[in-house]
């Protein structure tokens, strides 16, 4: 933009030529003019620069913007992610942040929280109580933050739930006390079998020596006391070590009729009654000891079901007869006992729980790893006042 001083004149309308000399004063203000010219191109280079300068300023700024939001979302996201509880106090013990784990494990909201100095909890120890939640153990670290100075900003308190780690511990300690009392009692039981088998076998003698006569029936009632105590034995060195079947090609019927058999023996004094029916024969690969004992468990717990005496019916059917298309053999067990509620039923085949003030409580717990053993299953009906039922399903090939 070239700028005309009012006094300029113009050469050709005073009649100047070429080669005439300018007055002094018309020179100056040319110069004046072509100064202010170029510092105005100066000033209009520079802005134009400013402007550039300006821009790409804006455009790293935008960038760094979005790289410190992104990283703030990756931390965010990273420390959501983990099942640790993360706390950060600035130095003046505010709460600036918390993540999704701290919320859960504290049972509260960020939202309440953040600007608080509180984390709304109790820590004692290895133990943390929130205001509106269930103690739990925890391990807990609490350190300051520091910037690139080495200054310090804040400190952050980390915890992690470890009450199940806790529970894991207190299991294995049970059962490292289980292990012990299980080779102790079975160091006591084979010390103590050998004497039982020569008292069954001399009180058998003398029960044929004495029979027809109340000393025989005396002699009878210590054998078969013997038998319950050789029972409970076996019980208890088959819960110390793995069930391992040793299966034969046997028949089933024959196995059952032998135990019922038995146990008709066993009890022959009391009010027990006990009835055995089959449809079909049926032969198992299976271990005879092992599905004895199983058999053995169930009956006496029906007869203890039964303390002013009853009825057990044993049945052997297909498991077709029930409706079940399977080659699968069944055996039911039924009492008229005084039956059980619904939490007993499915506690029953726990290790050790038993509703009776003597017992093991191992009997139901050992027949059911003998039953699954052999790739069966044991099942349980039962209602208070109605009697229990057992099902034994045992697959034929």
């Amino acid at each position: 933009m070239i700028m005309k001083n009012k006094n300029q004149k113009n050469f050709q309308t005073e009649g100047f030529r070429k080669g005439d000399k300018v007055p002094l004063a018309d020179s100056k203000a040319e110069h004046n003019v072509d100064l202010l010219n170029k510092a105005i191109e100066t000033f209009n280079s520079a802005s134009a620069t400013l402007v550039q300068y300006y821009s790409t300023l804006e455009d790293k700024v935008r960038l760094l913007t979005e790289e410190v939001d992104h990283k703030k979302q990756l931390l965010n996201s990273i420390l959501d992610s983990i099942d640790v509880g993360v706390v950060f106090f600035d130095r003046d013990g505010i709460i600036r942040t918390m993540n999704k784990a701290a919320e859960c494990l504290l049972n509260i909201n960020a939202s309440d929280a953040i600007g608080g100095t509180s984390i709304h909890a109790e820590i004692h120890e290895e133990v943390i109580a929130p205001t509106n939640g269930k103690p739990f153990y925890a391990l807990v670290s609490r350190s300051d933050v520091t910037d690139n100075g080495g200054n310090v900003i804040g400190n952050v308190l980390i915890f992690k739930d470890i009450t199940r780690l806790k529970q894991l511990e207190s299991e294995n300690e049970r059962n490292r006390r289980l292990t012990a009392m299980g080779e102790l009692v079975m160091k006591i039981a084979h010390e103590i079998r050998n004497p039982l088998g020569s008292i069954e076998l001399f009180a058998s003698l003398l029960s044929n020596d004495l029979k027809g006569t109340e000393h025989g029936d005396y002699a009878n009632r210590i054998s078969n006391s013997v038998r319950s105590l050789v029972n409970t034995l076996d019980n208890m060195l088959r819960f110390t070590k793995e069930v391992k079947p040793k299966p034969g090609y046997c028949c089933l019927n024959d196995m059952v009729s032998e135990t019922c058999d038995e146990f008709k023996e066993l009890f022959a004094n009391s009010d027990v009654q006990l009835d055995f029916s089959e449809k079909g024969q049926y032969w198992l690969n299976m271990d005879k000891g092992l599905m004895r004992q199983a058999l053995i468990n169930i009956l006496l717990n029906s007869v203890h079901a039964m303390p002013d005496g009853g009825k057990i019916e044993i049945r052997i059917q297909n498991a077709e007869d029930r409706g079940q298309k399977t080659e699968e053999v069944e055996i039911i067990i039924r009492d008229t006992g005084i039956g059980m509620d619904e939490d007993t039923r499915l506690r029953m085949f726990e290790p050790f729980f038993s509703t009776k003030d003597r017992g093991t409580g191992l009997g139901m717990s050992i027949t059911a790893g003998i039953i699954k053993a052999h790739k069966g299953m044991i099942d349980v009906r039962s209602e208070i006042g109605g009697g229990t039922e057992f099902v034994i399903t045992l697959p034929v090939k």
